[in-house]
């Protein structure tokens, strides 16, 4: 059945991000049982940065020789152990070390689930990866209100991440057999590799660069929105926590509703159209100043995001279906540079000048996607709505399983 494949996908993207999700609002806890500072929280987080990037890096290759099947079936249940692996830190050092263990197996399991969902596009001839990462928003969503309901009941972090992971192994192994198989990746001639395009080409950095700026503004909506709503605005903790809920939900309700607007639309059309929208609804809010500007701003801004990378990744993985991990995998890396370095430069930018000002680069960014949204143009959808799978030499299209009854 066509549906089985999806219904793993999606459920491999909601399992990821419930282990995301259930450990990250733990970190007070952790902090305070560890008697950490600041600054070595903030260095313990460094470790997850470096292991997510690492993750993208090195996966590429073997999703694309075996297939990211095995990758991925081999890798959840251990993400689920690696979750134990904050809970068990004795002192700032081992923190680093668990969280950079946990971000290379997600980094990794990153790239394997795109992949596979782009897998699954080719199958069924329509687009469905923004739904996923929907799934994946629904998914963290859960992991964080399992987390703030164990810290209601004043449950330790450990028992909590434990429960959680043996629960996370077990839905594992019985939902992502699914899975399409390896079968669509293996090459036993490798000389088919020959003509693979999965160098760093300008089309592929376009991409990144596209993902980069969307990923910059995804993390400074997580991490300064509410500042920006007390700091700069004077409002209430609770409301300022409003501007990144609205934030959220928006991106995730508009996630699940940009596949079928890809169909109609496309790439190019959906992905300048919603940074446009994020550029104006955040710019608007800047010059107003006002909260309930904040607020319609950032909701704004998670509309107009939502459909950017999933684009991006699955246009990746289409410049050349033999390569799709590694195309995904290069496009999600510096994707990731922009999730970490994008609310640094905010925070040393609000130093120098304000807030206010340094979220204009946010806004600078979506214009940049605007003006860069021609490179999406590699999976661009037909006048039928079919989806166009890149054509190898001699007219073969790669890697594209016959659709199954």
């Amino acid at each position: 059945m066509l549906s089985s494949p999806r219904a793993a996908v999606a459920a491999a993207f909601l399992i990821h991000s419930t282990a995301s999700g259930t450990w990250a609002p733990r970190l007070p806890a952790i902090k305070e049982s560890l008697g950490l500072s600041d600054g070595e929280l903030g260095t313990a987080l460094v470790g997850l940065a470096i292991g997510l990037v690492v993750g993208t890096r090195v996966a590429g290759v073997p999703v694309d020789r075996f297939g990211s099947r095995p990758v991925m079936r081999a890798g959840f249940p251990l993400l689920a152990a690696a979750l134990l692996l904050p809970g068990v830190a004795g002192n700032g050092v081992a923190l680093f070390a668990g969280l950079l263990v946990f971000g290379v197996i997600s980094g990794a399991l990153d790239v394997a689930m795109n992949a596979q969902g782009i897998e699954v596009e080719r199958v069924l001839r329509r687009p469905i990866l923004s739904g996923l990462h929907g799934m994946w928003s629904v998914g963290l969503g859960i992991g964080a209100g399992v987390a703030a309901l164990a810290a209601t009941l004043d449950v330790e972090p450990l028992p909590q991440f434990a429960v959680v992971a043996v629960v996370l192994a077990v839905a594992s192994l019985v939902l992502l057999r699914g899975l399409l198989p390896a079968e669509h990746h293996v090459r036993e001639d490798h000389e088919r590799d020959a003509g693979v395009t999965a160098l760093w080409t300008v089309p592929l950095v376009l991409l990144g660069v596209i993902a980069f700026c969307s990923f910059v503004g995804e993390g400074s909506a997580s991490d300064w929105s509410a500042v920006y709503m007390t700091q700069e605005l004077g409002t209430s903790a609770a409301l300022g926590a409003l501007a990144f809920a609205a934030f959220a939900v928006t991106m995730a309700i508009a996630r699940f509703a940009a596949d079928p607007l890809r169909t109609r639309l496309g790439n190019v059309t959906l992905v300048r159209g919603g940074s446009l929208i994020a550029a104006a609804g955040l710019g608007a809010a800047l010059l107003i100043h006002e909260p309930a500007a904040g607020i319609a701003g950032f909701a704004l801004l998670g509309l107009g995001l939502a459909p950017v990378v999933p684009i991006t990744f699955s246009a990746a993985g289409d410049l050349d279906a033999r390569a799709t991990g590694r195309l995904v995998g290069r496009v999600a890396t510096i994707g990731y540079v922009g999730s970490v370095a994008g609310p640094i430069t905010i925070g040393w930018l609000a130093e120098a000048t304000s807030l206010r000002t340094a979220l204009g680069l946010v806004v600078l960014l979506a214009l940049v996607i605007a003006v860069s949204a021609r490179g999406c143009d590699v999976n661009q959808m037909g006048r039928s709505g079919g989806m166009r799978a890149p054509r190898a030499r001699g007219g073969e299209t790669p890697g594209r399983p016959r659709a199954r009854a």
